[in-house]
């Protein structure tokens, strides 16, 4: 729809799990020209899981049964996100997580089991050794307490066929509040829109 109204090339950009949401839009639209995330975790993997879960019990135990409870009535049971994932590590700032985990539509948000279970096992529809749709960068913040550099390295270094960038952004936490990490966040995805836009031209 969005290039019917304008040819100009699509870059995708996701914060945090959104990372790994632009990678499974990409492999399903085919029509987008660049993406850019801040982590891609494929939480097929249970590394990924056992680290970024709120603990082990939770990913161990409570992974699956979402997955069993997404198949019964109770599929629309919620809970809380900060029960089930490392919300405390969402940023690094200590007023802006109170912000953060006050807010129904972050870190202070209740989801749903079937939601939960849709998250840990999403099957993309291309596997990494087969993505050809377009370049990829990650911008990853430095001081990342929750999801750090080498889980998104699991899943990026099956990826042979088209470029992956890497940049660190010093100082920065999982949101990158932080300086001079946020003006490297800003230059890196500059530079790389500016890229696609001339491959595309």
């Amino acid at each position: 729809m969005e290039l019917a109204k304008d040819n100009r090339p699509i870059v995708l950009y996701g914060l945090s799990a959104g990372g790994m949401q632009t990678y499974h839009v990409a492999a399903r639209n085919r029509k987008v020209s660049g993406i850019v995330g801040m982590t891609f975790l494929d939480q097929r993997i249970q590394q990924v899981r056992d680290e970024t879960a709120f603990n082990l019990f939770m990913s161990r135990v409570g992974g699956p049964l979402a997955t069993l409870t997404a198949r019964t009535p109770l599929a629309r049971l919620r809970i809380p996100m900060s029960v089930a994932s490392k919300m405390y590590t969402l940023v690094n700032d200590p007023a802006a997580l109170k912000a953060c985990m006050a807010d129904k539509t972050s870190a202070g948000k209740w989801v749903t089991m079937s939601f939960l279970a849709s998250y840990t096992g999403y099957q993309p529809v291309i596997e990494p050794e087969d993505f050809d749709v377009c370049p990829i960068l990650l911008t990853q913040p430095a001081q990342d307490r929750w999801t750090p550099l080498h889980l998104s390295q699991l899943f990026l270094q099956r990826i042979r066929h088209v470029p992956v960038t890497v940049t660190l952004l010093e100082n920065a936490g999982h949101y990158p509040l932080e300086q001079p990490g946020l003006n490297q966040m800003v230059t890196a995805i500059h530079d790389f829109c500016v890229d696609v836009i001339r491959d595309h031209a």
